[in-house]
């Protein structure tokens, strides 16, 4: 579920730049991690989305973990799990090529820019308004993308740990991811008078 909904943004992502710079056989950005021991893996001339951090949504949190079925038995289920997924843009332009003038910073600047309008246009995905999210997992109901803004401090840590130096860059947020494997725990028949699925007691 998680590589699926990172692949199917950076496929949304690719088909607005194909539009907006009236490219449609180049790709610009690439699903990928951002270093590995040999250096930068992010291609030139590219745009990477990475992921870097997964964390367990808690405000939203599943309680409820029994349920009626159509038999009239209760089933218990280990409750949903809920994933934010945090993602980090990165614009890998470097003037590697110095008689290309789509490769340098200021090109970088301006497919950096673009993710943003995008992500500022649309931010909300849907099996209604994506039909390539329909396509590729219909489990996956919604996906919300959120700027995300951390510290001078964070970032500079951040980098540290990815061992390269700094490359322009953007954070979203991604929510939700909903987990839910549906093996049954137990199934034992409802308690005279209750109605789970309603939560009241007759």
């Amino acid at each position: 579920m998680i590589d699926t909904t990172l692949n199917f943004l950076t496929q949304e992502i690719n088909t607005f730049l194909k539009i907006k710079n009236n490219t449609p056989n180049e790709d610009k950005i690439v699903l990928s991690s951002i270093a590995s021991e040999s250096g930068l893996v992010i291609p030139n001339k590219s745009l990477g989305l990475s992921l870097i951090n997964i964390e367990e949504e808690r405000v939203f949190k599943e309680q409820r973990a029994a349920y009626l079925n159509d038999n009239g038995k209760t089933q218990s289920y280990n409750p949903e799990l809920r994933l934010n997924l945090y993602i980090l843009i990165t614009s890998n332009f470097q003037d590697k090529l110095k008689e290309d003038p789509t490769d340098d910073y200021r090109e970088g600047l301006k497919q950096l820019s673009n993710v943003i309008l995008f992500f500022q246009s649309k931010n909300v995905f849907t099996n209604e308004n994506s039909p390539l999210l329909a396509s590729l997992d219909p489990n996956i109901q919604k996906i919300i993308v959120e700027l995300y803004s951390y510290s001078f401090e964070q970032l500079y840590n951040f980098w540290s740990v990815v061992g390269t130096k700094y490359l322009p860059s953007v954070l979203y947020k991604v929510r939700m991811l909903r987990f839910q494997g549906g093996s049954v725990d137990t199934e034992l028949p409802v308690a005279s008078g209750v109605d789970l699925n309603n939560s009241t007691v007759n």
